[in-house]
């Protein structure tokens, strides 16, 4: 039997492309219902699938919470230069937010959204490994 361990990655696969599809609807007790799938290389006969599991996270950064209005429904582009100064950061209200499509936000949602995204970068916070000026998104 072979061991892995599972904090050095598996195998390295080379970019020839990525196709994202749904599973199918087993049945309602599935786990893996409504979980995307990623294939990469969907061209080749040496394709991988994998499942794209959401990442828990946990941060102690403010929020203040929005109600989305219809029109501003499947935009959190719009919502987030509103509240974030960017279209970029949508990514984050999603994440908060366990959305996986920001094009399914929909009217009457409670969003909740970071008062501030320097505050993530803070000690302890989720992305406080990462430089910002690597992400390049701008300024806040």
């Amino acid at each position: 039997m072979k061991f892995y361990d599972t904090l050095i990655p598996y195998e390295e696969v080379e970019y020839r492309g990525i196709q994202y599809t749904t599973c199918k609807d087993f049945e309602h007790i599935s786990r893996y219902k409504d979980l995307r799938q990623v294939i990469h290389n969907p061209h080749d006969s040496e394709r991988s699938v994998t499942l794209e599991i959401p990442n828990n996270f946990s941060s102690n950064v403010e929020v203040q919470y929005y109600q989305v209005p219809y029109v501003e429904e499947n935009r959190l582009d719009i919502i987030s230069q509103k509240f974030l100064g960017s279209p970029m950061y949508s990514w984050v209200i999603a994440y908060f937010n366990g959305i996986s499509d920001g094009y399914t936000v929909r009217e009457g949602q409670k969003l909740a959204i970071p008062k501030s995204i320097s505050a993530l970068f803070a000690n302890g916070e989720i992305l406080a490994s990462v430089s910002p000026y690597q992400l390049n998104l701008g300024e806040e």
